[in-house]
């Protein structure tokens, strides 16, 4: 009832945009030990530490041992990106059709860049993916050969 679940931050800045979340993604048991394994995920560093020092702060409460692994790092939003809108104008150019622009705060290799290149500017795109991190997880062909157009062309401009 006290680990922090769920959306914990909605941006200030973009409308509906969760910043930060825990989810618990696994509880296993061992004999007398009980085993929480959470995700914690934010497009702020900060607010990302925020929740971990409330998952700490909880678990020492409980006598509980509290441990991280497999740290992402925060990849905040840029609402100025020059690459966004290169992107974006290139997009609509090439496919005549508006380019679905999406924010998320989960876990991408962008964070590490960003970590590494703080002055980096950057943006994520994918083919279209279905039933993603399931054993019938699959890509469309077509959107595949779409991005390497896109991508091509990118190179092109930039």
């Amino acid at each position: 009832m006290l680990l922090p679940n769920g959306v914990q931050t909605v941006s200030s800045e973009v409308n509906g945009l969760v910043e930060s979340s825990n989810n618990i993604g696994a509880v296993k048991t061992d004999n007398d030990e009980v085993t929480f394994v959470c995700a914690v995920r934010s497009a702020v560093i900060s607010k990302k530490y925020f929740i971990f020092d409330k998952i700490k702060a909880v678990s020492e409460l409980a006598g509980a041992y509290v441990s991280s692994i497999g740290d992402y790092p925060a990849w905040e939003y840029n609402s100025d990106s020059k690459i966004k809108k290169l992107c974006v104008e290139t997009y609509e150019r090439l496919f005549n059709k508006k380019a679905e622009e999406e924010i998320v705060h989960a876990g991408l290799e962008c964070g590490i860049f960003a970590k590494k290149m703080p002055d980096l500017d950057m943006i994520s795109f994918g083919p279209d993916l279905f039933d993603i991190h399931t054993p019938a997880e699959r890509a469309s062909i077509s959107s595949i050969e779409r991005c390497w157009i896109f991508l091509i062309e990118i190179l092109k401009k930039i």
